[in-house]
């Protein structure tokens, strides 16, 4: 359509735009002028249209720079972003399992294993296999969540760690990984 001409309702497109404040090829910014950085200083990160992808879903809403499926996809990414990164920790095995392997597995000799436990008042404390008490009756009673390593003394090598999450009795955290005993 020609700038002058007319179209079926008469009007021009000059007049169509003015009317509908549909702004002119070139004069975007005049007829869609931008929110003020004094009324919402957190919009900041808004300005550059080429950010977009960026924005928080939060900000995004509140301003109105983005669809509503935009922001339904955005949210969405973040979701599967965060359970990936869940996913890619690898599961340790409990302490229990690990006490009940040494403890009952005939490979595994009882009496060359030591658990390392968190004391609340020392610090990392050691003690044999045997020697730990699973009854919540005994009055030396040390809680499971509290054990940090398993350690053969024969040649003090630490089997399981769980701040390095590392499991050689079965294998499982960052010992079960493809590469792991590269990094070890």
């Amino acid at each position: 359509m020609a700038l002058g001409s007319r179209t079926t309702s008469g009007h021009t497109r000059r007049e169509l735009e003015e009317d509908f404040l549909v702004p002119a090829r070139g004069n975007e910014e005049e007829a869609f002028p931008r929110i003020s950085e004094t009324e919402t200083p957190e919009l900041d990160a808004l300005s550059s249209e080429s950010e977009s992808d960026q924005i928080p879903v939060s900000l995004s809403k509140r301003a109105g720079k983005i669809p509503r499926a935009q922001v339904k996809r955005l949210r969405k990414a973040e979701q599967q972003e965060k359970s990936s990164q869940q996913s890619a920790i690898p599961s340790l095995r409990p302490a229990q399992d690990i006490m009940n392997r040494i403890r009952h597995d005939p490979t595994l000799e009882v009496s060359d294993h030591v658990v390392g436990y968190e004391d609340r008042h020392v610090g990392i404390m050691w003690k044999g296999v045997e020697e730990w008490l699973s009854t919540i009756e005994e009055e030396d009673f040390i809680p499971l969540h509290r054990i940090q390593y398993f350690k053969r003394k024969s040649d003090d090598h630490v089997v399981w760690d769980r701040e390095k999450r590392i499991d050689e009795i079965f294998g499982s955290g960052v010992s079960g990984m493809p590469g792991a005993s590269d990094e070890a």
